[in-house]
């Protein structure tokens, strides 16, 4: 049977794990996930062990069916899916988001350039995560469960002409996910953006509709991008790219508390792990891709720190035009500084 839907059903291990706080017994009930990324990403892995913590707290209450490879809706569409209760929950990238909430759009600013991981953590897991997700929380009416889920940095990768240097981008049509500043970005650094949804992103490269395109070395390594041409990477790490965990607010709201609780709970058990093997998988990533041929060219640190400080020129007019809140950016600015972030 073609493993088309990635089923989770959460059994009890007896009766008594039927009944939660109060004695109160429930008939199950399903929190159908979207994802459009296929079943061996780092994403969908991580989110079948945030099902498998929660089938411990709360046995067969809820039965979590997880649909990837857009088989429901695109990570663009999340946020209206749950609003219309197409589906419980979504984990779209932030770069899906910001049509609709501008302010997350923010860790694709140029101040965000190239800074490493751990700095996104604590800065992401803060003050300035806790202030998107309020924001998140009351435009889109969703319920965010916890921390952020980690894809990786995102890079270039070509199919007809190798990326050795900036000045390599100037000309070529790029592929990016979504998002106003990965567009400006790319402009900035001399090429034309494309918007290509990801499923569709293999034609597209194997056609020559784009030359090139922004993503994670474990995503084209998911995708066996090198099957649609990919022969060339420059790694420059032009920004950390992570997933929101979103619960319809019908849903949520609907839960008795002991469930909310458990939701939560099971979340942030398993987001620290899914981190950690999101972060190997790109290391892994990294070495199938070389196998594979693909030729990696890394700038330096001062080359990349150089390319921040070009591109923060344009940072002023990009928040504005996006009407991203002046108070996220100054947060922002201000940790990202206390951390020894130049521009």
């Amino acid at each position: 049977m073609k493993r088309a839907l990635s089923t989770i059903a959460l059994a009890l291990a007896g009766a008594a794990a039927l009944t939660l706080p109060h004695g109160t017994a429930f008939a199950q009930e399903k929190m159908r996930v979207s994802l459009d990324t296929n079943a061996t990403h780092v994403r969908n892995k991580g989110t079948e062990a945030f099902a498998a913590e929660l089938k411990k707290h709360i046995g067969d209450k809820i039965a979590v069916e997880i649909y990837p490879s857009a088989q429901l809706f695109r990570d663009r569409d999340i946020p209206k899916a749950l609003r219309q209760n197409a589906i419980e929950m979504g984990i779209p990238g932030t770069w899906q988001l910001d049509g609709i909430e501008p302010n997350t759009a923010i860790q694709t600013l140029p101040m965000f350039y190239g800074v490493d991981a751990d700095t996104v953590h604590k800065i992401m897991d803060g003050k300035l995560g806790d202030f998107l997700n309020k924001r998140m929380e009351e435009r889109l009416k969703v319920k965010i469960l916890g921390k952020w889920m980690d894809l990786g940095f995102q890079h270039f990768y070509s199919v007809s002409k190798a990326i050795n240097k900036y000045d390599d981008l100037k000309g070529l049509k790029i592929r990016y996910p979504g998002g106003s500043a990965n567009a400006a970005r790319i402009k900035a650094l001399g090429a034309t953006p494309t918007l290509i949804p990801w499923p569709d992103l293999p034609l597209a490269l194997s056609q020559g509709v784009v030359d090139a395109v922004t993503t994670t070395h474990e995503s084209s390594v998911t995708a066996k991008l090198w099957d649609s041409g990919l022969k060339y990477s420059f790694e420059d790490f032009q920004f950390f790219g992570q997933y929101v965990p979103m619960v319809s607010l019908d849903f949520w709201n609907k839960q008795p508390k002991a469930v909310q609780d458990a939701l939560k709970a099971s979340w942030d058990a398993t987001v620290g792990e899914q981190r950690k093997n999101a972060a190997e998988a790109q290391l892994k990533a990294r070495d199938i891709l070389l196998q594979h041929g693909i030729k990696i060219a890394s700038p330096s640190k001062a080359e990349i720190t150089a390319a921040r400080k070009r591109l923060m020129t344009t940072q002023a007019d990009l928040v504005k035009d996006m009407k991203i809140d002046a108070d996220a950016v100054k947060i922002g600015l201000e940790e990202l500084r206390a951390a020894g972030v130049e521009y």
